[in-house]
């Protein structure tokens, strides 16, 4: 029996490193027609990841049947963020009062392991002539050990996937490292 306790002390370390990763998805409808994107003014000090980013999710865009062109239709924005999974992100209105949560900080509810970050996703179709939103989605994934750059892909997918018609919020669990 005492030579069982090391092997139940590292099998019970690893389990919390075994729980699925849990991406949290947002996407808001209607859904536009596939048509022209190009891309909303950016910063010209994006990161190298950023820019990873929204070269994934033009590609993610062009894959399904969207055009990239100089005057389109819609204006795309991408946002990519690392932030410690237990800050909460608000909106708020003009004076400075809050209205409601982005993004959450980690709980028992959207998490399924340790969380020491929070990487989120999100895109923004706006059209150009109105200004209107015609699409929004993100997706969010905690984790402990794996970098923006390990969740990306996953999360490029997940926050295009609402552009299928799926509209709300959505949570999916995926193997993967934590």
């Amino acid at each position: 029996m005492i030579r069982a306790w090391p092997f139940l002390a590292s099998a019970a370390l690893l389990a919390g490193c075994a729980s699925p990763v849990v991406t949290r998805i947002d996407a808001t409808a209607p859904v536009p027609a596939r048509g022209s994107f190009s891309l909303a003014p950016e910063p010209d000090d994006l990161s190298p990841l950023h820019v990873q980013a929204r070269d994934m999710v033009v590609a993610g865009l062009q894959q399904q049947g969207w055009r990239d062109a100089e005057a389109a239709e819609y204006l795309l924005a991408v946002t990519l963020s690392d932030r410690p999974a237990s800050a909460v992100l608000r909106a708020g209105d003009d004076a400075g009062r809050a209205t409601g949560v982005i993004a959450p900080a980690a709980t028992r509810a959207n998490n399924k392991g340790c969380a020491q970050r929070d990487h989120r996703l999100a895109i923004t179709l706006t059209r150009r002539v109105s200004g209107d939103v015609a699409f929004s989605g993100s997706a969010a994934e905690f984790h402990c050990k794996a970098g923006l750059y390990d969740s990306l892909p996953h999360l490029v997918s997940a926050a295009l996937g609402g552009l299928s018609g799926r509209n709300g919020m959505l949570q999916v669990e995926r193997a993967g490292v934590r």
